[in-house]
């Protein structure tokens, strides 16, 4: 008498029930099955984009996010589940990395703000003050009216200041650096205090 042959139940191929955690309650997603092709969930890890998680997972970043109700698709979350049930696995041929493009705008935006820095370090241009009567005279006479004038021997600006003189009517850093404006301002308080003498040979003008 042959031993009778038990027949082995068949293995399901179909995905396992998944169950959605309401308020803390519920059991967590699972998937099974043999055979099963992708994931039905997967949870962001630092450094993912959503545009290489669909990629991996054989959608594009379009169905992603539509399915998982992303307003921003730039702002996912390290911790966050994103289901991958429902979405079309078709790869996306040139996925766009959104974080790649906000960082490339940041590095862009920093270079600006540096190189705008650096132009204010920088004296500006060789321009010719907007000067009238006596002290465009003298302006002339001692830097040919150019505010950004300065002489080997220590003397900037206009009026070919030097610097303890500069601060002594009230002038802080370089005389050269300042505008127009304020050195006139400051070289018409110099001859308040001390008459032309400063300027021995330009200073014919105001006398």
């Amino acid at each position: 008498m042959s031993k009778a042959r038990h027949a082995r139940p068949r293995r399901s191929t179909r995905r396992v029930a998944r169950t959605i955690s309401i308020a803390g309650l519920g059991a967590g997603i699972t998937a099974a099955g043999a055979g099963a092709a992708f994931a039905t969930d997967y949870k962001v890890k630092a450094g993912d984009t959503l545009s290489e998680i669909a990629q991996a997972n054989g959608t594009n970043w379009h169905e992603l996010a539509k399915i998982n109700h992303l307003k921003d698709p730039n702002l996912i979350l390290i911790g966050q589940t994103l289901t991958l049930d429902g979405v079309a696995k078709s790869a996306d041929p040139a996925p766009r990395k959104f974080t790649e493009k906000v960082e490339t705008k940041k590095v862009r935006k920093a270079e600006r703000k540096l190189r705008s820095s650096r132009s204010e370090d920088r004296p500006a241009a060789r321009s010719k003050a907007n000067l009238s009567g006596a002290w465009a005279k003298v302006a002339n006479c001692e830097s040919s009216g150019n505010p950004r004038a300065v002489n080997g021997a220590g003397y900037y600006g206009l009026f070919q200041f030097d610097l303890q003189t500069w601060r002594s009517v009230g002038g802080s850093g370089n005389p050269a650096k300042a505008s127009a404006g304020e050195q006139l301002m400051r070289a018409k308080k110099l001859y308040a205090q001390r008459g032309a003498s400063p300027w021995p040979v330009c200073g014919k003008y105001l006398r």
